[in-house]
């Protein structure tokens, strides 16, 4: 009869699945927003969300532990874990690239246990009486910087209950070292962007006419100035003299402090080289400079021209204003 005894026991501890009732459940999840995102910027864009978990046993379960898993599988809109993308509808259609992650370093991507080559945040939980234990895991997000083919507008992608989800491991003497296969709750989320329309003067070298005698007339000298502008945004470049002139016609004055010189050198700015080049001002739609961004940097000349040189010796300058509007 001992025999017997002890091999229904045995039978009993190796077919505990009566008494595993453990319930799990999350609280405070929310979409992961990075807000407005400069795709120009050489800075990467990092948002967090942060949301709870509580799990406890039912009355008269013997079983001492539990490890949940965290699952967040591919992407909607790249079908994959690597790479991760929000989508804008448009148009232009367009996608940005983003990743999620389990560390604030940004180094350990958050997976799926259901995605070959990811893995998952694992937590072990000892419950050692009825008492729920709770705690919070948070999901770090990034946007890579430098994203400069991206069109402004609002993306998103979309994890439903099948693709973010936890599973449960439950066992007898201590919390599994592994992700079960038993569900748990689901915490779908969209993920959230708002590109921005942006431009950048990325470039901006000086006119210098260099020497020149009382004597030479109609003087000419150019520059580069390099502007990007986020895709498919128009935009108009202006330039404005220091004396706040619409029409790009300035004035150089002494530049060496000398206070007995008053003498005021005009110029003109212009768009085009030669002084019959046209006048490049900030009136919009009138002497302004137009495009069309594309992410890149646009290069264009701009020419200046003076009249005569026939003014007291000395080194004269002026400081133009570049004005981007778009």
């Amino acid at each position: 009869m001992r025999l017997i005894h002890l091999v229904l026991l045995l039978g009993l501890l190796l077919c505990p699945l009566a008494s595993k009732a453990v319930v799990c459940s999350m609280s405070g999840v929310q979409n992961i927003s990075f807000g407005n995102v400069n795709p120009l910027s050489s800075t990467d864009t990092n948002t967090s969300m942060t949301f709870n978990y509580s799990c406890t046993k039912e009355l008269a379960d013997v079983l001492a532990g539990v490890t949940i898993c965290f699952n967040i599988g591919a992407s909607a809109n790249s079908g994959q874990v690597i790479p991760r993308r929000m989508a804008y509808a448009g148009p232009p259609a367009g996608t940005l690239d983003y990743q999620l992650y389990q560390n604030a370093s940004y180094t350990t991507v958050w997976g799926s246990q259901y995605q070959s080559g990811t893995t998952v945040p694992a937590i072990q939980l000892n419950l050692l009486n009825l008492t729920p234990v709770t705690g919070s895991v948070t999901v770090y997000a990034k946007v890579p910087a430098r994203q400069t083919t991206v069109v402004p507008g609002s993306y998103q992608d979309t994890y439903t209950a099948a693709t973010a989800s936890m599973t449960m491991n439950v066992g007898l003497l201590a919390p599994p070292t592994t992700c079960g296969t038993t569900q748990g709750p689901t915490f779908p989320f969209n993920v959230l962007a708002t590109v921005t329309k942006f431009c950048n003067v990325t470039t901006a070298s000086n006119i210098t006419f260099g020497n020149a005698a009382f004597t030479d007339t109609n003087l000419s000298a150019s520059n580069t100035i390099g502007v990007a502008c986020t895709s498919n945004t128009p935009y108009t470049i202006g330039l404005v003299p220091s004396n706040n002139s619409t029409t790009g016609s300035g004035v150089m004055k002494t530049n060496t402090g000398n206070a007995s010189n008053s003498d005021q050198v005009p110029y003109q700015l212009r768009s085009a080289a030669g002084t019959s080049g046209a006048p490049w001002g900030n009136s919009t739609g009138s002497n302004t400079v137009a495009g069309t961004g594309n992410g890149q940097t646009i290069t264009y000349n701009a020419y200046a021209t003076v009249p005569s040189a026939n003014y007291t010796p000395d080194t004269y300058a002026d400081t133009v204003t570049i004005n981007v509007t778009y």
